[in-house]
């Protein structure tokens, strides 16, 4: 371990502590020989952001400077991040030096470069630093970063390819929950890669046998942290599921790999810890419909739960939609005979079924208000019964008004 190394190691060891601060890391870049700068972000009740820029140096001492004054316990959980970031960062060897950053923006020259896993990374926080996290950002780095994939297969270089992948998936796969005054923010990164992400892994299927030849622990740590990563997995489902269950003796090794770490779908209990991505290819990957099915239940309930708690729901929206364009309405309604849960009515509003499907719909609110009419004697149920009773009779009068009649 270098002596920067060590000094970082000692100051998270010297301020050990349990608070826990608002701010998240958003961006950085390191921009000198013993120093970086980071950007970190909150939300406020307005869904607000509120910046803060940090310049850190760690060459003898650990030194930093902040934008704004803060109080002394949010800093100092700062800075013990901002050295956990580094120490990470610091821990991979670099081949592009910071101060090429700049140049290589503006005038990247792709055509047989070959940079460490790091590079790709450092390069991606150094445009997100100057530029933001946006879709522009993101679209302009891949237009570098694709390119040097590229090279990498064409050289045979497997390994160097899904290193940077894994490193690039690390480090934009997060979800910062943010509370407002009457709803949340769910805050992600991802959203602006799910369109590259899903070409990169079409040029893994492309050289599929290679990559598993070359590079299998590799290949193995990246589906793991896609399948860790459900809600971002989920929505590259068709790409991802392709490139899993493509080929029958690596659809075996990576299933049977990742069913020692993966909960599954169980028949006989309701497991809230169900790996839902991994399930979802598993039942697919065994023919076993009945469980495929469950685990769809389960993906629905977890997109209306998301819709009905985040105010900027628009991709499980898309998700959502995606499963009953492909699996039909019929899964809608199977959903609502096992939970009776009418917000999923909310979500999936009644007119947008098919019209052969609507008296079902009907039938199905009816027995849902008998079966809530008849909780209402347990004081344990009554409030939520009666949420979902005066829900029911909305529903009805709003889109059979004139049955009723």
């Amino acid at each position: 371990m270098s002596i920067n190394m060590q000094l970082m190691e000692e100051f998270l060891q010297t301020h050990k502590g349990h608070y826990v601060g608002k701010y998240k890391h958003r961006a950085s870049y390191i921009n000198g020989d013993c120093s970086a700068k980071f950007h970190y972000y909150m939300l406020d009740d307005n869904f607000r952001r509120i910046d803060i820029f940090v310049e850190i140096h760690y060459k003898d001492q650990i030194t930093y400077t902040f934008s704004e004054p803060l109080h002394e316990q949010e800093q100092l959980f700062i800075v013990k991040d901002i050295i956990k970031h580094l120490m990470s960062k610091l821990s991979y060897k670099s081949m592009l030096h910071y101060s090429l950053y700049e140049g290589f923006v503006k005038n990247p020259v792709t055509e047989g470069l070959q940079l460490n896993p790091i590079d790709y990374v450092n390069i991606l926080d150094y445009m997100k630093y100057h530029e933001g996290i946006n879709q522009d950002t993101i679209d302009q780095f891949y237009k570098l970063y694709i390119p040097c994939l590229k090279n990498l297969v064409a050289t045979h270089n497997y390994k160097q390819f899904m290193d940077s992948i894994i490193l690039i998936l690390k480090n934009i796969l997060y979800e910062y929950e943010w509370d407002g005054i009457n709803s949340k923010y769910l805050d992600t990164e991802y959203q602006y890669h799910l369109y590259f992400i899903r070409k990169i892994i079409r040029l893994v299927y492309k050289y599929l046998d290679e990559f598993y030849k070359e590079t299998l622990d590799e290949l193995r740590k990246a589906i793991e942290i896609l399948c860790k990563n459900e809600r971002f997995s989920l929505m590259i489902m068709t790409d991802f599921g392709n490139l899993v269950l493509s080929h029958f003796k690596v659809t075996k090794d990576l299933l049977e790999y990742l069913k020692k770490d993966f909960i599954l779908n169980d028949k006989d209990e309701e497991r809230e810890n169900v790996n839902l991505v991994f399930s979802y290819i598993y039942y697919i990957y065994i023919n076993d419909y009945e469980q495929y099915k469950a685990v769809l239940l389960k993906i629905l309930r977890m997109i209306i739960n998301n819709m009905l708690t985040f105010e900027n729901s628009d991709l499980d929206l898309a998700l959502g939609n995606s499963i009953v364009k492909s699996d039909g309405y019929e899964i809608l309604l199977d959903l609502f005979h096992a939970d009776f849960n009418t917000f999923i009515f909310t979500c999936f509003p009644i007119d947008s079924f098919p019209k052969k499907l609507i008296p079902v719909v009907r039938k199905e609110l009816e027995r849902a208000v008998q079966y809530y009419a008849a909780r209402m004697d347990n004081d344990k149920y009554r409030l939520s019964s009666f949420e979902q009773v005066s829900n029911i009779n909305r529903l009805l009068m709003d889109n059979f008004g004139g049955w009723y009649k």
